[in-house]
């Protein structure tokens, strides 16, 4: 993974936690009521009690939802995973950015969901 850039990404809270995704993972963003329940939460990610304003929405029908975010459009590297992280979240983490003085672990949103959803070759 050495050499790997993101350009656009969603810099997203879930609780007082950060997540950024890549931008091309993403097809909507949505209101959560549109979604009535079926969302995932990204704060299950780190242990908390689900809730979201906004629910992010892959081309392929999967969704999580996050507390707030923000596009960003600048292009970063992407700092690869060490070794042992490689397993972890569903194999969803791709890696870290390091954006605005701190570090958001960026996810594919696909594989992100199936982790939360308890559905990722990890859960099972």
């Amino acid at each position: 993974m050495a050499g790997l850039r993101v350009s656009g990404t969603l810099l997203c809270h879930a609780g007082e936690h950060r997540i950024a995704f890549p931008a091309v993972d993403v097809a909507v963003i949505d209101a959560p009521a549109l979604h009535a329940g079926r969302s995932r939460s990204a704060r299950q990610g780190f242990g908390e009690d689900g809730g979201a304003s906004r629910v992010l929405l892959a081309p392929s029908g999967e969704t999580v939802g996050v507390d707030t975010l923000e596009i960003d459009a600048e292009v970063h590297w992407v700092m690869p995973l060490p070794p042992l992280l490689q397993k972890t979240a569903g194999q969803s983490l791709l890696g870290f950015l390091y954006v605005r003085g701190v570090l958001w672990p960026l996810v594919r949103l696909v594989e992100f969901e199936h982790f939360l959803s308890g559905t990722s070759r990890e859960a099972a």
